[in-house]
């Protein structure tokens, strides 16, 4: 028995659209019947490969056209309307075609289920950018439900990321099952869109963290787009209540990193907003990628720690004073932020903190970092006497975060005062600060040296080498360039009074390590730690790179005896941080006052194994 549901236009000037009869043309031009009346169940129609064509937009822009296909997706509140795919027997072999199509519904939808035969009549559109469109059925007259179709249509197999020719666009409306493992490589819009990025072949780099800036990175960039797909809930609404494609929400115990993989997936395949898109038809199959619970094993007699503080800020240090410029909006995110990094801090167990992006406000009693100071060593209690560098100003630049220096008076002497770099460009931004130690157990001596050079962010205000250059390496990289040299020049003149070159820098250097900055620093003589594999600490849209280092002098460089990265932060679920402003209850249920999301970024960890100061003065 034949079903139907009567439909009738969202507008009037839609019905006016004349309805399609047998004696119509067929658009294609060759002068054969194509479809027949709009209301005929079974009656001929235009296939989809025909009003998808071979390229980026249908060769049938503008024709009015009758379709029937089996419905693939059904419509959701914001969705818009239905994906339609022809059966098997209307299929022209033509893999560069799709065979696929969406049939747009102006205002409440009818209830269409997955598996309805749809017959519709409308005009062929192209819906989004002219780079960027899905093609669709849209301007409906007639819609009609035509019974039940026995079996889906087959999904099209895909074992890898379609690259060659208009690659995702011949599949563009279908249901397609990947068969590869996919890798979750960004899920930063999952509690607000309900999207997963997720990649073929495994985890994706920052084009400058592996390459020279300029065409190869640009090639790379390129790769790493093509290689990606997104998975959508179809929901196109914020704040999705919940999300079909995953068994369950993220927990702390199974918190969806980054690194976690995929089984096969199946979905029909959007294009919008710029990306195609897949809706999963079934719930996933996730491996989720582990998590570290202790820092990396680092040997060495003395641990250096590298840590980006993500913007803390105490409001008046009293509890009040909220919200500040950056960071803790409430006295309770504060308390949250608090635990977060002390809990990271105390598991470093580090002899010496470079911190950075901490306010700056000065280094009296209500002051952040003293603070965060003074609770770090109530945490460590006996075992660490944990003391802030101070400098002799009131505070350290203009800017509003400032960089810090934390030792274990235990291990380390201070060795004169410390200082700070404050010329061009560190004038514009955060100056240095740089401090002499004396291991209390060797004698040895270094200087250490916090940084936090500017970002790659508020491009608007970039001028000449400081604009993006299209290389790779974002803006304002000629600043950065300009303050690693200034850097360079300042410690070749001893400003702690050391009398050695032993130097160790830490910091975030908003650059990665194919960047001109990083290669400056090592053509001048400094090397950067690194492990025995490729490592990161920060990620960025899905792809990582190190944009926080060590790096030390040529005359210190005997004495690095570890190096690690510990991933708590650039892997997680930005919602297990701190915050609470704008959370919905489900991620809410995310924080611990735990290590993992106490920053954007993964902490540092560098050993070294300074030489006994008597026996570098022996002859």
């Amino acid at each position: 028995m034949t079903l139907s549901i009567c439909w009738r236009p969202a507008s009037l000037a839609a019905a006016l659209i004349p309805l399609l009869v047998a004696c119509d043309r067929n658009p294609l031009g060759n002068g054969t019947v194509a479809y027949d009346a709009a209301d005929l169940c079974g009656g001929r129609a235009v296939a989809l490969h025909e009003i998808q064509g071979s390229g980026m937009r249908s060769p049938l822009l503008g024709s009015a056209v009758v379709v029937e296909a089996v419905v693939v997706r059904a419509a959701t509140d914001t969705l818009g309307g239905v994906f339609v795919q022809d059966e098997q027997a209307d299929r022209d072999g033509d893999l560069d075609s799709s065979e696929g199509l969406f049939v747009a519904i102006d205002g409440p939808p009818p209830k269409l289920a997955v598996g309805d035969v749809l017959r519709a009549a409308g005009e062929v559109q192209e819906r989004g950018s002219r780079e960027s469109s899905l093609t669709a059925l849209g301007a409906l007259t007639s819609l009609r439900v035509c019974g039940q179709s026995e079996s889906l249509p087959d999904a099209a197999l895909l074992e890898q990321a379609p690259l060659a020719g208009d690659g995702w666009e011949r599949y563009e409306g279908m249901r397609v099952t990947i068969e590869a493992p996919l890798t979750v490589v960004d899920q930063g819009l999952l509690y607000r869109r309900g999207q997963l990025v997720v990649a073929f072949g495994g985890r994706q780099w920052q084009a400058t963290e592996v390459e020279a800036p300029g065409e190869a990175a640009r090639l790379l960039a390129a790769q790493n787009l093509a290689r990606r797909i997104v998975l959508d809930d179809a929901d196109l609404a914020e704040g999705p209540k919940s999300i079909d494609y995953l068994p369950r929400w993220p927990r702390s115990n199974r918190p969806l990193r980054a690194g976690s993989r995929l089984a096969a997936v199946t979905g029909v395949l959007d294009q919008r907003e710029g990306q195609y898109r897949l809706y999963p038809e079934s719930e996933l199959e996730i491996e989720q990628a582990p998590r570290p619970d202790q820092p990396p094993a680092v040997d060495g007699r003395l641990r250096l720690a590298s840590f980006n503080l993500l913007n803390y800020f105490n409001g008046d240090g009293q509890g009040q004073g909220f919200p500040t410029s950056r960071g803790a909006k409430t006295a309770p995110e504060l308390q949250r932020q608090r635990d977060k990094l002390l809990s990271t801090m105390v598991a470093l167990d580090a002899d010496l903190f470079a911190v950075a992006e901490v306010e700056n406000d000065g280094y009296e009693a209500d002051a952040a970092l003293p603070q965060l100071v003074e609770a770090l060593d109530r945490k460590r209690g006996r075992r660490r006497d944990y003391q802030l560098v101070r400098p002799t100003s009131d505070r350290l630049g203009d800017d509003e975060i400032t960089v810090g220096l934390i030792y274990d008076a235990a291990k380390l002497s201070l060795q004169g005062e410390a200082v700070s770099l404050q010329a061009s460009p560190f004038d514009q931004g955060r100056p240095a600060l740089a401090q002499r130690f004396s291991e209390l157990s060797s004698g040895a001596q270094f200087t250490a040296v916090a940084v936090h050079l500017k970002s790659k962010g508020g491009c608007d205000d970039a001028r000449d080498a400081d604009a993006d250059q299209n290389d790779g390496q974002g803006c304002f990289n000629g600043q950065r360039r300009r303050a690693v040299a200034v850097l360079a020049d300042w410690l070749s003149s001893d400003p702690t009074g050391q009398g050695t070159d032993n130097v160790v820098i830490l910091g975030d250097f908003n650059a990665y390590r194919m960047e001109d900055p990083i290669r400056d620093l090592r053509d001048l003589g400094y090397q950067t730690a690194a492990g025995d594999e490729r490592d990161y600490s920060y990620s960025w849209r899905g792809e990582l790179g190190s944009l926080d280092h060590a790096v030390i002098s040529a005359d210190l460089a005997a004495a690095l005896a570890g190096f690690g990265v510990w991933h708590i932060n650039a892997d997680e679920l930005v919602e297990s941080d701190y915050r609470l402003e704008g959370r919905s209850r489900e991620a809410r249920r995310l924080y611990q006052a735990d290590p993992f999301r106490s920053s954007d970024h993964d902490p540092l960890l560098l050993g070294l194994d300074l030489p006994d100061a008597a026996d570098e003065a022996a002859p």
